[in-house]
């Protein structure tokens, strides 16, 4: 009788156990919905970090807007030209997508993701638009702040390593990275030529020189 109801426990307990995370990554898988929004908390406890899933591989959210990053330096006496060293990596890699330029170039391109505060959490739209007030929907939440920071030291140390190889090493003071973002035009316009669309600059302060190893 004993083991009868021993056996009962385990099963019961097993059979919670399974339900509850079922239905917890059901409604973490699901799209952005009232339901999931009044769970959230909790099927975030349950989930993250050690079972966090998402359908990024399946169908990813394509990018809408071509980032390119440019950089001037300073010696305090002479400011250079902007320039854009990266360009030419983009080349490169078109030209042959086995070379490890693809790689590279997602130094400069996520900096600049992290700059501009681009998340990879799907709640935050429905959220914002719901409590626009909220401060991780302004930027101002410790993990944006960080996250904000991490692109911008990220950035200086890449100016600074464009800087070596244009002024020589060790003779620059400032760099300014600038961020420009283009919009190409909608589908419907896609014959209009490749430059068309909207250009923002995001120019960032200039920042001291950092000496990079290996620059």
């Amino acid at each position: 009788m004993r083991n009868l109801v021993t056996a009962w426990l385990v099963a019961s307990m097993m059979t919670i156990v399974s339900a509850t995370y079922l239905v917890s990554a059901l409604l973490y898988l699901a799209p952005p919905n009232p339901v999931t929004l009044l769970h959230l908390p909790a099927v975030r406890g349950l989930l993250h970090p050690f079972f966090a899933q998402n359908w990024h591989l399946f169908a990813p959210n394509p990018i809408r807007m071509n980032l390119v990053l440019t950089v001037r330096c300073s010696t305090g006496a002479q400011v250079t030209p902007w320039l854009d060293p990266f360009t030419p990596w983009l080349a490169q890699h078109h030209r042959n997508r086995f070379s490890p330029m693809g790689k590279m170039l997602r130094v400069p391109q996520n900096a600049m993701f992290a700059v501009l505060g681009r998340s990879a959490d799907e709640w935050r739209p429905l959220i914002c638009r719901r409590t626009p007030e909220a401060p991780m929907c302004r930027g101002e939440d410790p993990a944006s702040r960080r996250q904000r920071d991490l692109g911008v030291f990220i950035l200086q140390r890449v100016g600074s390593a464009v800087c070596d190889q244009v002024a020589g090493s060790g003779r620059v003071r400032y760099v300014q990275p600038r961020i420009l973002i283009h919009e190409p035009p909608p589908w419907s316009k896609r014959m209009l030529p490749a430059g068309a669309g909207s250009t923002k600059y995001l120019p960032l302060p200039w920042l001291p020189y950092v000496p990079v190893s290996g620059s």
